[in-house]
């Protein structure tokens, strides 16, 4: 009985080790030795690399600035909803943001802006479409992945952040496969895994304010 006892705690102290091991984002030997047999799932590998991707616009309209910029607050409250493991929240920002969507003027985006501008609102159109349909909480979070990335790369085209952001990472998210979100702060708060685990991840780029 003693021995079985035992067992359990080593057996559930080594999940415990395997869940800190896999969130803090390190490169240890067991996970070389996995990514050797498995190269194309890495713990540490962000699920897209869009930094060297998104194309930076020049001679942007300053109302396409700022009205990109106006998706931030929607957008935060949004994750600000999923770290607190509140879907009903989410789900009333995820439709807030949408509304600020909606209202956003095309007209003063050119040619190659407005085809970027168009497949950016498809994705997020189908995105918060999903969060204001889901019924569970981890559905939502799987549906930001995509907004998350939308938001990004709007943002680095544009050139409309005025305060620095943060892109961040969380190898756990999605059932193991990462996924990315953009900050306010530096400080690591994942709403991804809630406050299961708040601390769980890493910042992959600074975006440099833009004055």
């Amino acid at each position: 009985m003693k021995y079985k006892f035992n067992s359990m705690i080593y057996a559930a102290a080594l999940v415990g080790g395997m869940l800190i091991s896999s969130c803090s984002g390190n490169k240890h030997e067991g996970h070389e030795q996995a990514d050797e047999k498995t190269p194309e799932v890495k713990a540490d590998q962000p699920v897209s690399n869009l930094s060297s991707e998104v194309k930076v616009f020049e001679n942007v309209d300053s109302s396409v600035k700022t009205q990109i910029k106006g998706f931030l607050p929607d957008y935060f409250a949004l994750n600000k909803s999923l770290i607190e493991d509140n879907n009903d929240g989410a789900k009333a920002a995820a439709k807030k943001l949408s509304e600020t969507i909606g209202k956003f003027d095309m007209s003063k985006l050119d040619g190659e802006q407005m085809n970027f501008y168009h497949t950016q609102l498809a994705i997020l159109t189908a995105g918060l479409k999903g969060i204001m349909e889901s019924t569970d909480i981890e559905e939502t979070r799987t549906e930001l992945a995509p907004i998350s990335e939308s938001i990004y790369s709007l943002v680095k085209a544009y050139q409309s952040n005025t305060s620095e952001l943060y892109y961040q990472y969380c190898p756990m998210a999605k059932n193991g496969d990462g996924a990315n979100w953009l900050s306010e702060t530096k400080e690591i708060i994942n709403p991804y895994m809630g406050q299961r685990m708040l601390k769980c991840g890493k910042t992959e780029e600074v975006i440099a304010q833009v004055k």
